[in-house]
């Protein structure tokens, strides 16, 4: 609780929050604002021309939202922000939802990890920081790889890897050890799906702020709903339900990952005159000084 209140705070000390205006000064003032923003003399010109204006986006907390910012956008814009935030939606879904059951499955039919061998009890402990920290490392090995291969790729590869993760659980669901190298494996390939998508996606839409908030808030939304939604059907179903949920999230992920190669063919290439018109274009500087879109 204190980290959002602490932040509604900043955002309403800054006047960014509709419907409640402060009557203090912001921290920063237009003027330092301008200074801090404010292209020197050892500038290059097209620095300053990249630049964007000072007080842009900083009017209101939806400005990314207005109407105007969408004119002449085709459908396939929209759409490839709403496949892209659903396969992250999926996968961080189930990053949620392992770490957070992957303890109750091994205990429970059909496994019974402690009952069956009372060594296992202390591994069985560490499930989720295996989990975890295959993930850490997975990041970790995805940083030299992302220099030799696409996004799109990445990103085929680990939906691919969860879902034949997750099927060989379900073969293998009475093997204890199977289910430390499900584990490691599922944290792998989960690693590196969110930066890989959001790096598939700028390569797409070439976007400057809106799609980030899109990718960003599926996800988290996805790891807050899917871990309530399993939670309640392993209560009603059993813990053998869990593989099953992860089995099905998976198959998503990748029908939407599908979806979303079908869109990216169609989102038409960027032109001179498809810049001009898009809504993620930054704005630009004319001959006489003045911003444009």
């Amino acid at each position: 609780l204190p980290v959002p209140i602490a932040v509604f705070f900043l955002l309403y000390k800054e006047r960014m929050v509709p419907c409640f205006h402060s009557s203090s000064h912001p921290l920063l003032s237009a003027d330092e604002l301008a200074m801090e923003t404010r292209p020197t003399e050892k500038d290059d010109l097209s620095t300053a021309v990249q630049r964007p204006p000072a007080a842009g986006g900083h009017d209101d907390l939806f400005s990314c939202c207005q109407s105007k910012n969408f004119r002449g956008a085709s459908y396939t814009y929209f759409a490839v922000h709403i496949t892209g935030a659903l396969v992250l939606f999926m996968t961080d879904g189930i990053v949620g939802e392992y770490s957070g059951f992957i303890y109750s499955y091994a205990v429970e039919e059909p496994l019974s990890v402690v009952h069956k061998v009372a060594g296992y009890q202390k591994w069985a402990v560490s499930l989720p920081s295996l989990f975890w920290g295959f993930i850490t490392l997975g990041r970790l090995i995805s940083i030299p790889v992302s220099y030799r291969m696409k996004p799109a790729t990445m990103v085929f590869i680990n939906v691919v890897g969860v879902l034949i993760t997750f099927l060989l659980l379900l073969i293998f669901s009475y093997s204890v050890v199977f289910l430390f190298v499900g584990t490691a494996s599922l944290g792998l390939f989960l690693s590196s799906t969110f930066p890989s998508m959001l790096a598939y996606t700028e390569d797409i839409l070439q976007y400057k702020g809106c799609a980030t908030t899109v990718l960003v808030t599926g996800a988290g939304i996805g790891e807050m709903v899917l871990q309530l939604l399993v939670g309640s059907i392993i209560h009603e179903q059993g813990s053998y339900s869990f593989l099953v949920c992860g089995m099905v999230f998976g198959g998503l992920a990748f029908t939407f990952y599908a979806f979303l190669l079908f869109f990216h063919r169609m989102y038409p290439k960027p032109s001179s005159d498809m810049d001009d018109a898009s809504p993620d274009k930054p704005a630009v500087m004319d001959d006489t000084g003045q911003y444009q879109r």
